[in-house]
């Protein structure tokens, strides 16, 4: 089975500390990690061995905290293990799995187009600075819009821009 993380197998850099702090390290953090990980992780395969692999180097919190589309955690999971975090291809690929389930990227948020910056429009909407900003100057001459239809008589707007976000445009 060939592994999907750029490390291969077996070729993990070692950490400079004598194995005997490492253990005591280890040992005298080991319960508090357990109990405060397995408390705030959500239930399911993976969560265990996600615990015990992520959380030799830091808490399992801290990746967990982050929210990636599948590649992007296989990205991560290989960076760690270039760094020195050691599993099995199978229990890396339950971690994997597991993060990939439990923590995938945040659903964008809808955009007021009503009251949106220039900013935001740019970067959620994706329009060009000179689109945001005719926008807003049509929203300051002709008052609120109502629906999609209105953001048609925009002059300089792509609307093919606005059909492909429009789930995410609120009034």
């Amino acid at each position: 089975m060939s592994s999907i993380y750029s490390v291969p197998r077996g070729v993990f850099k070692q950490r400079q500390a004598s194995p005997f702090l490492r253990l005591c390290a280890l040992l005298a953090t080991a319960p508090a990690l357990y109990a405060a990980t397995t408390a705030q992780l959500p239930d399911g395969p993976g969560k265990q061995v996600t615990i015990r692999i992520c959380g030799t180097c830091h808490s399992p919190e801290r990746a967990a905290s982050l929210h990636q589309t599948r590649r992007q955690w296989e990205a991560t999971i290989s960076k760690m293990v270039s760094m020195g975090a050691r599993g099995t291809d199978d229990e890396l690929n339950a971690v994997l799995e597991y993060l990939s389930k439990n923590f995938p990227p945040a659903p964008a948020k809808p955009v007021d187009i009503n009251t949106a910056s220039a900013v935001d429009m740019e970067s959620s909407l994706l329009l060009l600075r000179s689109e945001a900003a005719a926008v807003i100057q049509y929203r300051t001459e002709h008052g609120n819009f109502k629906s999609l239809d209105d953001l048609r008589k925009v002059p300089g707007l792509d609307f093919q821009k606005i059909e492909k976000n429009k789930d995410r445009i609120v009034f």
